[in-house]
């Protein structure tokens, strides 16, 4: 059996080791990028049960979904999930910004490849979770510029379920956590999810995925927002109480 068989035949059991929170990578990923280590564990806890949703492999999604911004520890710092204030940003040009943070991708394949024995389905399936979309953040920057495919990660769009539940989950964790304030509103959660998916199928990111599975995840999402703030806000209730 050739090694490239014997890596699509990795067992669940096989995959479990790469979620020890001591496994070596993963320690210094948190040592590095606390801010996208955290990003990422929630983005996990997302994907599993997604996945179990659709019945999919959970243990592969949430290893996809644990590693998949861990290219992010060669630069920290440009990335606003680690960053206390100060962003190295104001002061670049847009497009210098771009690629430092679209790098992010290739940066994480690399390390992947050369410091792990993860599983070359994992890999490709992390290379994935962007694929072409635009990074509006250096794009809106860029006032002057028309043309946003300049803007373009240059990733392969999602040729699996797996990539594109990654690149919906990614996308739903972050957009939540930058309107925290706002999630306390169940209709402010339910447009979170539903505009993510929305805006990724019109820019044909989601082309493999069906559209009864689309709802499926969409459906899951809602949920598990509606779990995650109501839980916060009974929280507050019970300190205020006491």
């Amino acid at each position: 059996m050739s090694d490239s068989e014997k890596q699509d035949k990795t067992k669940p059991a096989d995959l479990k080791k790469y979620l020890d929170s001591d496994y070596p990578l993963l320690a210094k990923f948190r040592n590095i990028a606390p801010g996208s280590y955290n990003h990422s564990k929630k983005v996990a806890e997302l994907c599993e049960v997604v996945a179990d949703e659709l019945e999919l492999d959970s243990v592969l999604m949430k290893v996809c979904a644990m590693y998949h911004d861990i290219g992010k520890m060669w630069n920290p710092n440009y990335f606003s999930e680690n960053q206390n204030g100060d962003n190295p940003h104001d002061s670049l040009d847009p497009m210098v910004s771009f690629q430092i943070l679209s790098r992010h991708v290739s940066d994480t394949c690399t390390i992947l490849l050369t410091e792990t024995d993860i599983p070359r389905e994992v890999i490709n399936i992390i290379a994935q979770h962007h694929g072409n979309t635009v990074l509006n953040g250096a794009f809106i920057r860029a006032e002057n510029e028309e043309n946003e495919n300049l803007y373009r990660y240059k990733t392969p769009v999602p040729d699996n379920e797996y990539s594109s539940i990654l690149m919906i989950v990614d996308s739903v964790e972050a957009t939540a956590k930058s309107i925290a304030s706002k999630m306390e509103v169940p209709e402010n959660r339910i447009q979170c999810v539903k505009t993510t998916i929305d805006r990724l199928r019109e820019d044909m990111q989601l082309d493999e995925m069906k559209v009864g599975k689309l709802r499926m995840i969409q459906a899951k999402l809602i949920r598990e927002l509606d779990s995650m703030y109501h839980k916060r806000i009974d929280y507050d209730l019970d300190v205020e109480e006491n």
